[in-house]
């Protein structure tokens, strides 16, 4: 692993140096893909409902890539906590050919990691200060090697989605995600709390139970994962102080999980393009908080998200303004966590 940052720039693209070519380049940089490898290409396919995930068209170039390469690719996400349309592999894989991730489109089959009911993992030693152990889905864990597609943009929780969220959350199974999230169980305040019923409707785990004037939250059920802190029209429900910093130790550390089983076979790329607010998991695009950047390249998950960030305050620079201002939360910390236990180094170099 070495802490380059390849970066191809927005402004450089056109008719001979468009996304793919971009792409095409970049790769052949980072590749982990041996001759025989199965190789996992790692994407986040949106939420329905959501148009500005990474492009399917993006996911079929590398594809491509690792077939020239001599792989066996299939492409492939986990199932989430919260209720949508991503809950179990069936749903999943309904979500992703609506929003245009098929086989026709990639070349290649799309399998959910975790199995049909998200349960299907493989349990890794880590050995951090506040994760001792993680599970990881078992078709990233047992593929030979990896390409992580990453959509970079804002996040309510960890201030910023990039390669090491892609792995601390979305390399996991259910198991694995909850163990990231516990530390966000809330709580209701019943004097704001009018028992409107909204937050037991959106719960996938029959978390929150309503009594006589207000809800409840059953803390042995609940995830942590909060989407019913965003479906409370009175702001009843009250996270955990310093969620956000808790939560994002535990990402950090997750992320080994999935270096440790492909033995550091990963390469990583991000786009840098569409910078909205929220995760490619919320149902709708809010507009763009920054310009877009580029393309970043790496063998170190550390680097790439660092060299990111500091990319993307680049554009926001001109403002006034950082990616901390988006949600008020620094995704350093995760960053930080991340280097602490081994997953790469915050220090990089970028080249052009």
């Amino acid at each position: 692993m070495t802490n380059d940052v390849f970066f191809r720039s927005a402004e450089d693209v056109g008719p001979k140096t468009n996304q793919l070519e971009q792409i095409k380049e970049l790769f052949q940089k980072i590749s982990p893909v041996r001759q025989g490898d199965i190789v996992a290409v790692k994407i986040h396919p949106g939420e329905y409902g959501n148009t500005t995930y990474i492009r399917p068209v993006l996911v079929r170039t590398v594809v491509d890539l690792v077939r020239d390469a001599g792989g066996i690719p299939f492409v492939t996400d986990t199932t989430t906590l919260y209720k949508g349309m991503k809950l179990n592999a069936a749903e999943l894989i309904w979500a992703a050919a609506m929003n245009g991730f098929t086989q026709a489109s990639m070349n290649a089959p799309f399998i959910v990691a975790d199995g049909l009911l998200g349960d299907d993992a493989v349990s890794v030693d880590i050995g951090g200060s506040v994760l001792k152990d993680i599970t990881v889905a078992s078709a990233i864990a047992k593929a030979d090697s990896m390409v992580v597609l990453s959509h970079a943009k804002g996040h309510p929780g960890s201030g910023f989605g990039g390669a090491i969220k892609n792995l601390g959350m979305g390399c996991l199974d259910k198991e694995g995600k909850t163990r990231v999230h516990e530390v966000g169980r809330p709580t209701i305040d019943p004097e704001k709390c009018v028992a409107c019923g909204d937050c037991i409707d959106i719960c996938a785990w029959d978390a929150l139970v309503l009594e006589d004037t207000y809800a409840r939250v059953d803390h042995e059920l609940c995830r942590g994962e909060l989407a019913c802190m965003a479906s409370c029209p009175q702001e009843a429900i009250i996270a955990p102080d310093d969620v956000d910093v808790e939560m994002q130790k535990m990402l950090g550390e997750a992320a080994l999980g999935p270096i440790k089983c492909l033995s550091g076979r990963i390469g990583y790329i991000n786009w840098i393009y569409d910078l909205t607010p929220g995760c490619d998991c919320f149902n709708f695009s809010a507009p763009q908080f920054a310009e877009n950047v580029g393309i970043t390249a790496s063998t170190d998950p550390v680097a790439i998200d660092a060299a990111t960030v500091d990319l993307i305050n680049g554009k926001m620079g001109h403002h006034g303004r950082s990616i901390i201002d988006v949600w008020g939360v620094d995704p350093i910390v995760h960053l930080r966590y991340a280097e602490q236990i081994g997953c790469g180094k915050m220090e990089y170099s970028l080249l052009k």
